[in-house]
């Protein structure tokens, strides 16, 4: 049975060709040992892995998505070999580059890259952002990919769902993403001009995280979006000592699925604004502000009565060319936890240019691994990586007296 787009599918479809660009697709990595395992393996794991997700056998139809009467293992396996010695994060984004979806067929491939180095390989799941979300891409690619468990069927009911109450929610997160907030703004000296989006990747340690939630109560997000704030500030304070300039909003992603739509298929997840504090220039201060705006309680209110909203594709269509003129400058945060004992599980978030940043934090069983994805226009990017190491340990010293 068919399942109906959403409102969020159709803003991130915009129309089928879109399927064929890579800016909006998404990807999550594993990092394994061994050779890479070669087309055939490949493709048994997809043929187990769409019997234990029937999600991954949906393509895009007329009016939604539907399962695929011939799907084909073989038209979702790819292949990548890079260069020994490739940066293993430059390498997963000049695959999803390389490889185009086709929208004939479902929105998804199983990439293995290799030849970076000889005793090991990555394998990425890749998503067209319609077809999934971070959260529920990373949901079937850890269980039914990499885990080998079962995943329930999409719901059609669920996209048909949209009370009242839920567009009256929408329109108010909307406004509070709309409210005057001090937008990312790199050191002086920037050159301008400069098109298209920069990717940056970065392990954290883990053990810093765990001591400072351990020591405040704090969440792994929390420590994250507040060592960012750490970041951002370090990255041009000057300009935050302006007045009024307390800090800058970001949209953070909350997870819906498990209740909405618990078979992965397309985007079940609600945005809530937080204030990252860069202003406040004690570290454990900013964690505070940030705890305070991302309590459980706070979370609950925003996921409350959210549903996938309806509305003709015209009116998605016009929002995603609105977005990033109405709103440059901002930024996307998202933090992912997987659980797997694998060394170096990473998100490769779209490369769509809004004119700010997109960040996301996935958290395994051993590490944090950061993906920054930055506007060419916001010069200096290239330092990020290093202030969030420096906030971090900063966090970690003021926790810790």
């Amino acid at each position: 049975m068919a399942v109906p787009l959403t409102g969020p599918d159709r803003l991130f479809l915009g129309e089928v060709g879109s399927a064929r660009d890579h800016r909006l697709h998404l990807a999550l990595a594993a990092r394994r040992p061994g050779p890479a395992p070669d087309s055939g393996e490949l493709r048994r794991l997809v043929a187990e892995s769409a019997a234990r997700a029937p999600v991954l056998t949906y393509r895009l139809a007329r009016g939604g998505w539907e399962p695929d009467p011939a799907f084909d293992p073989a038209c979702h396996v790819v292949e990548y070999r890079v260069a020994p010695g490739r940066d293993v994060g430059a390498a997963v984004v000049d695959a999803v580059r390389a490889n185009r979806l086709l929208p004939e067929h479902p929105l998804w491939s199983l990439m293995v890259v290799h030849g970076y180095a000889p005793d090991e390989h990555l394998l990425c799941y890749r998503v067209h952002h319609a077809f999934q979300d971070g959260m529920g891409a990373a949901r079937i690619a850890t269980r039914a990919v990499l885990l080998g468990r079962t995943v329930p069927a999409p719901d059609p009911d669920v996209a048909v769902r949209t009370p009242a109450r839920a567009r009256m929610r929408l329109l108010a997160t909307s406004a509070r993403l709309a409210a005057p907030s001090a937008r990312l703004r790199p050191p002086p000296g920037r050159t301008g001009g400069a098109r298209g989006v920069r990717t940056f990747f970065l392990r954290l340690d883990l053990a810093a995280f765990r001591e400072i939630a351990a020591a405040t109560g704090a969440s792994v997000p929390q420590v994250g979006l507040a060592v960012l704030a750490g970041a951002l500030r370090a990255w041009n304070p000057g300009h935050w000592r302006k007045a009024g300039r307390r800090g800058t909003t970001v949209s953070f992603p909350l997870n819906l699925n498990g209740r909405l739509r618990d078979g992965g298929l397309g985007n079940g997840v609600t945005t809530m604004p937080v204030v990252l504090p860069c202003a406040e220039p004690a570290a454990r201060e900013r964690l505070r502000g940030v705890m305070e705006q991302t309590s459980f309680e706070r979370m609950a209110v925003y996921r409350r009565d959210r549903y996938p909203v309806r509305a003709p594709a015209a009116a998605f269509r016009l929002v995603r060319w609105l977005v990033p003129k109405a709103f440059p400058g901002r930024m996307t945060v998202s933090v992912i936890g997987v659980s797997l004992p694998l060394d170096g599980c990473f998100a490769v978030p779209p490369t769509y240019d809004t004119g700010g940043g997109v960040v996301s934090m996935v958290h395994s069983d051993t590490t944090v691994v950061v993906s920054c994805v930055l506007s060419a226009a916001l010069a200096h990017g290239d330092r990020l990586p290093r202030l969030m190491e420096e906030a971090l340990d900063e966090l970690r010293r003021e926790v810790a007296r």
